[in-house]
C-alpha cells in the first residue's frame, strides 16, 4: 500500500494539465513516504514569484489544491513552516496576499475543502486578520472566523444556552450524563431533511441511543416559533430537539447539516463532521 501512494505521490509531482509550474520530484534518497511529501512542499513553491501578479486565478487555485494534497503525508512541524513562508512571502503583493486568503479558504476551511485543518487555516487567516494592507471589511471576514475557531476547538469544552421546543431556555451542561453527546445542526435555509432521516434510521447510532450511551441533541438555526416547535415533534423520538438563533454566529458550522462529537465532559473530540462522518464514525462498517 506504502508503495502505491508513493507511486501516486511521484505521479502527482509532475505537472498537471492547467497549473502553474512544474512541481518537484523527491530525489531518491527521500525513501518514505513523509520523506517525500516534506521535500516536495518544502521546495514547491521554489520556482514561482508569488510577489508577482497570479493572472491565472483558476490555475493558482489548482495548484494550491495539489500543494495542500501532500499535506496529509507530510511532518506537521515542516507544513506550518512552509506555510508561514509562502503566506510571508505574499505579504509583498497585497492582491496576491488576498488571492491566497481566499483559495485557502476553500481549500482548508470551506465547504468545498478536501483537507479540513483548522491548525494550517489560523496560520493564513491570522496574517490576513492582521495586515493592514487588505480592505477592513476583508481584514474583519477572518478575524470573525479565527473567534469561532478559536472558541470551540477540539479539546475545548463546549456549553451553550439553547431554546427547547417547550419554549424554555436549556444549556448543554444540564443534559442528562451520557459517555458520548451528539450535537446535530441544522439550517431552515438549507434542506437538511435527507440528512435528519439517514440519521433517525441508522441502526448503529439507534443502538447507542437506546442503550443510553450517548445522547443526541438537533439544533435549528432559527428563532423559536410555535409553529417549528410543532415541526420539531416529528423528529426521531429518543432526540433532543432545540433552536437558537444566534448560534450559528458564536459556533463553528462550515456547512449545513453540520455534526459535533463531545465526550462525558462535552470536550469537543470531533466537530464540522458531515452526516456521512458521523455515520461512518458510529458505523465503521459504512
Amino acid at each position: 500500500m506504502t508503495s502505491g501512494v508513493l507511486a501516486a505521490q511521484d505521479q502527482l509531482a509532475e505537472q498537471q494539465p492547467g497549473t502553474l509550474f512544474a512541481y518537484p520530484m523527491a530525489p531518491d534518497t527521500c525513501s518514505t513516504l513523509e520523506g517525500r511529501c516534506n521535500y516536495i512542499i518544502t521546495h514547491f513553491w521554489d520556482n514561482f514569484d508569488i510577489s508577482k501578479p497570479i493572472t491565472d486565478d483558476q490555475a493558482f487555485e489548482r495548484t494550491f489544491r495539489d500543494f495542500v494534497d501532500f499535506f496529509r503525508y507530510s511532518h506537521r512541524n515542516i507544513v506550518m513552516g512552509v506555510v508561514r513562508d509562502l503566506v510571508n512571502k505574499a505579504q509583498s503583493n497585497t492582491a496576491n496576499l488576498q488571492k491566497l486568503g481566499e483559495v485557502a479558504e476553500r481549500a482548508l476551511y470551506g465547504t468545498e475543502a478536501e483537507y479540513w485543518s483548522d491548525e494550517v487555516y489560523v496560520a493564513f487567516a491570522k496574517t490576513l486578520a492582521a495586515s493592514k494592507q487588505l480592505p477592513r471589511n476583508v481584514r474583519d471576514h477572518y478575524a470573525e472566523q479565527l473567534a469561532r475557531i478559536n472558541s470551540v476547538q477540539v479539546g475545548a469544552v463546549l456549553d451553550f444556552e439553547y431554546v427547547g421546543t417547550d419554549g424554555l431556555k436549556h444549556r448543554l451542561s444540564e443534559l442528562p450524563a451520557a459517555k458520548t453527546y451528539i450535537l446535530l445542526f441544522v439550517d431552515d435555509s438549507t434542506d437538511s431533511t435527507i440528512g435528519r432521516l439517514r440519521l433517525s434510521t441508522d441502526v448503529a447510532l439507534n443502538a447507542l441511543l437506546e442503550s443510553g450511551e450517548a445522547t443526541f441533541v438537533c439544533l435549528c438555526m432559527n428563532k423559536y416559533s410555535a409553529d417549528w416547535a410543532s415541526a420539531a415533534s416529528g423528529y426521531a423520538e429518543r432526540w433532543i430537539v432545540g433552536c437558537g438563533e444566534d448560534l450559528a454566529r458564536n459556533l463553528d458550522l462550515r456547512a449545513f447539516p453540520c455534526c459535533y462529537v463531545l465526550d462525558e465532559n462535552r470536550t469537543i473530540v470531533t466537530k464540522a463532521l458531515s452526516v456521512e462522518g458521523l455515520m461512518s464514525a458510529v458505523n465503521p462498517a459504512y
